[in-house]
């Protein structure tokens, strides 16, 4: 083939490196998922065994997701089997090598091992808590029972060490308060505003998880761990108060709850007369306040759980990278033929120049770009160092434009309400957690450090490339290299995109008390677009009983019918 007729067919395949990256996580185990969707267990496990490899890179969500699977068939037992061992690979991967992490970052985040979020591994403890609530539920005899409590309970502490971890590492919301108010603090954010710096990175911070915490106090008050208890349920309240609350766009009212089954636990463990009365007129409405009689021991609790959902898929947009001689810099925008609204969003908010810097490159390129398009431009001075990069050869390897990749997330839409009805008698179910918010937050934090790796690993694969190119000669041969290696580079480039994606969207709880005896339980839920799904259970409950119900509502699958149109229920009832 003539080296003429071999450039052109190389450029001609440019449009196809450009849309790459389509090939994300999510969209390999699709069909595993649908399935679940469908409550078609046994499928799922066997798709997610045949994408997922339990001992290669994706093991710790292999483990994850098959786990979640076995949640909601009911297997709570092989559940738990699965988180230990998520447990055990997630804390081996937190001590691996540096070395190890730069070389797969170097080439391709895709092919090291995914080591988890962090809130990915609070909700490993929170799911295995949730199944020993399973097991006590399904025991057979009081000993069963209590041994599967026991089992809660100690996962609850595992919870609670984690959430310190997470303490010592990001800092409490109090401590993040108090940053808030210091005065040199405030003239920072003046003049990151003058800026244009639309991120506060450090608000996004996952640093506590008042659910979790809400959670460990359940484990304790029906272990009757009541003081132990009344410490969980006030970590959580004052975690909801503090910021968690307002960071993942819950509703108002689980403080109050969390606060309400403090003193309830103030009142069960004794000894607290004086200060669970004066806390009760600090944090509680009066209605509230009159409602602390009603729960007596001779009463019943129903406690219900709903996770509703999916956990949103993490994507990857494709930007073009190019040289800017006159600002000494290096520019990247999306590329606007293969980017949706959602990925322009991400990049203007995050990336995008909304500085002098700005002002500056539209001044010297509005003649051939104009301001519009320079609003979605991030530009990366590098100044001093532009002789370093021109002489190692990285602006010429860089060329007319480079194509590199970052992961994003689409916008979360809210769910709609959720109602439960006990008896008839009607209560919205509240809004506790958000792991959809988690997720979309979390990258927003890292995304400083995605686009700085992404930047590093298509320049060495470029600068890579040409060295490559230049052993070819100067001719047809060398060129032909030069560009077959780049395209080869960028192909092979591509974003970090994997999430455990069994995760509910968000979680919702209600909890109420009532006469022992026989109830009948109903939970109307509203997802998206008017899709609604409901689920029923019957109970028989005695004196000082818990009984805790949980309920997974999953999406429909496209294209089905709604409910208005067919009755469809696609949810599980735990």
């Amino acid at each position: 083939m003539k080296p003429g007729k071999t450039l052109r067919s190389i450029s001609a395949l440019l449009p196809v490196i450009l849309l790459a990256g389509c090939a994300t996580y999510g969209a390999g185990v699709t069909g595993a998922i649908q399935d679940v969707q469908k409550g078609d267990y046994a499928s799922s496990e066997a798709k997610f065994q045949k994408a997922l490899n339990p001992s290669g890179n994706d093991r710790l969500l292999y483990h994850m997701e098959l786990a979640v699977v076995k949640h909601l068939e009911g297997d709570f037992t092989a559940s738990n089997v699965l988180l230990d061992k998520a447990e055990r690979i997630a804390e081996d991967l937190e001590t691996t090598s540096i070395t190890g992490s730069v070389v797969t970052l170097m080439s391709n985040p895709r092919q090291g091992p995914y080591g988890g979020a962090d809130f990915e591994k609070v909700f490993i403890n929170y799911y295995k808590a949730l199944n020993y609530f399973g097991l006590a539920q399904l025991a057979t005899d009081r000993n069963g029972y209590y041994d599967a409590l026991e089992g809660a309970r100690i996962e609850s502490r595992r919870l609670i060490i984690r959430l310190n971890d997470l303490n010592s590492r990001k800092g409490t919301y109090a401590e993040q308060n108090d940053k808030d108010q210091q005065t040199f603090t405030k003239l920072l954010k003046i003049f990151e505003k003058l800026q244009g710096n639309l991120v506060d990175m450090d608000k996004l911070q996952y640093r506590d998880d008042a659910m979790a915490h809400y959670l460990t106090g359940i484990s304790f008050e029906m272990n009757g761990e009541y003081d132990d208890a009344r410490i969980s349920y006030q970590k959580a309240a004052k975690s909801y108060e503090d910021g968690f609350s307002k960071q993942f766009r819950l509703d108002s009212e689980m403080t109050a709850q969390a606060w309400f089954d403090t003193i309830r636990m103030m009142q069960k463990a004794g000894g607290y007369n004086t200060e669970w009365r004066a806390l009760a007129k600090k944090k509680l409405s009066k209605a509230r306040q009159a409602e602390l009689k009603n729960w007596s021991a001779d009463k019943a609790q129903i406690i219900v759980l709903e996770h509703k959902g999916l956990a949103p898929q993490r994507k990857e947009m494709s930007l073009e990278l190019s040289v800017n001689p006159a600002l000494q810099a290096l520019e990247i925008r999306p590329y606007f033929f293969g980017n949706d609204k959602a990925q322009l969003a991400w990049f203007y908010v995050l990336y995008a120049d909304k500085d002098i810097f700005d002002a500056v490159a539209n001044y010297l390129d509005a003649a051939e770009v104009g301001y519009w398009f320079n609003s979605f431009t991030k530009t990366v001075p590098i100044g001093p160092l532009w002789n370093t990069a021109q002489d190692m050869g990285l602006l010429s390897a860089i060329g007319d434009s480079m194509r590199i990749t970052v992961p994003y997330y689409s916008p979360v839409k809210a769910l709609g309400e959720s109602t439960l009805s006990v008896d008839g008698e009607r209560s919205l179910m509240l809004k506790s957690s958000n792991p959809a918010l988690m997720a979309v937050q979390e990258q927003m934090v890292n995304s400083s450090t995605d686009i700085q790796l992404a930047l590093a690993r298509s320049s060495l694969k470029a600068l890579t490339a040409q060295s490559v190119a230049s052993a070819g000669g100067s001719g047809s041969l060398g060129s032909i290299l030069s560009m077959a290696g780049k395209l080869t580079a960028q192909l092979t480039d591509a974003a970090e995109t994997r999430n455990w994606l069994l995760l509910p969207s968000d979680i919702r709880i209600r909890r109420v008390v009532v006469e022992p005896g026989e109830h009948t339980l109903a939970l109307d839920s509203t997802l998206n677009a008017g899709q609604r799904q409901s689920a029923q259970e019957q109970v028989n409950l005695k004196a000082g009983d818990i009984h805790l119900w949980r309920v997974r509502t999953l999406p429909p699958l496209a294209g089905a019918a709604k409910e208005s149109e067919v009755k469809q229920l696609i949810k599980v009832s735990e």
